[in-house]
């Protein structure tokens, strides 16, 4: 069951950021959060429901910037012209995040806050050289998504800060994301994607407890035996480390033979 708690509804974010705290916790959709409640890992006193806050919402294009409000859902992403005519690879992987439920429900933000190591979200995001905006009382302040999600479960956001917006640097590459699962999240996770001049660029996600990023001038200079060698695989039901290394190597293979046949 549940530990008891109360819920807070602002609806300004000035508001919002008045009532954040050590045992307040902010939510949008709940999918990670209630399972974390349930499990005992979380005892908020009090939930911060952040759905009737304006700023937080809606897709834009911002100069050399698309901007992901942090409440929207994945659906919301996965169908938003926008998404779609300006960054196809996010739109592709947000139409196959988790299941119908958790696409209706689970935020972009919440996703990013939560750190789950089998993220799709944070994978793709990384390869996107994405960044987060996080507000506070004390102000705001802009990380790379790479910096912000720091480990298992774990994040730079402060108790006071909540997640406004992500923030994808435009044009966003051409790429790829490819996964394999046996429950409903991933066993490995690969992105790959072509940054022009800039290179090419693979992260892969759900193996280990940290996502592993590898930057080349070609996908022929990548190898995926090297990179799932150099990578730390948690083993459980879904695999051994040896299992998951060998699953990693062929997913990065296909995922680098994918990006240079779309040329």
């Amino acid at each position: 069951m549940l530990p008891p708690f109360t819920i807070e509804r602002p609806t300004g974010l000035s508001d919002a950021l008045g009532l954040l705290g050590e045992d307040s916790v902010p939510y949008w959709g709940g999918t990670e959060l209630l399972l974390a409640m349930k499990m005992g890992l979380l005892r908020p006193r009090s939930l911060i429901d952040l759905k009737g806050l304006a700023e937080l919402t809606g897709v834009r294009r911002d100069g050399d910037q698309l901007v992901l409000g942090a409440g929207a859902t994945h659906d919301d992403l996965a169908r938003s012209p926008l998404v779609r005519e300006l960054c196809p690879l996010l739109a592709d992987m947000e139409g196959r995040v988790g299941n119908a439920r958790v696409r209706a429900q689970g935020s972009i933000g919440g996703n990013l806050c939560f750190a789950e190591p089998r993220s799709d979200v944070a994978t793709v995001l990384q390869a996107l050289d994405a960044s987060v905006r996080l507000a506070s009382a004390r102000g705001e302040r802009v990380l790379p998504v790479a910096g912000f999600v720091q480990g298992a479960y774990w994040t730079a956001r402060a108790e006071d800060e909540v997640v406004v917006d992500i923030r994808v640097p435009l044009p966003a590459p051409r790429g790829v994301y490819l996964k394999f699962q046996i429950t409903e999240r991933p066993t490995v996770a690969v992105a790959a994607v072509d940054r022009g001049a800039a290179g090419v660029r693979v992260v892969v996600g759900a193996v280990g407890e940290v996502f592993h990023s590898v930057d080349a001038a070609s996908a022929a200079d990548l190898d995926g035996d090297e990179i799932a060698a150099a990578i730390e695989p948690v083993p459980d039901t879904t695999g051994s480390v040896r299992y998951k290394r060998h699953v990693t190597s062929v997913h990065v293979r296909r995922a680098l033979d994918a990006l240079e046949g779309a040329r």
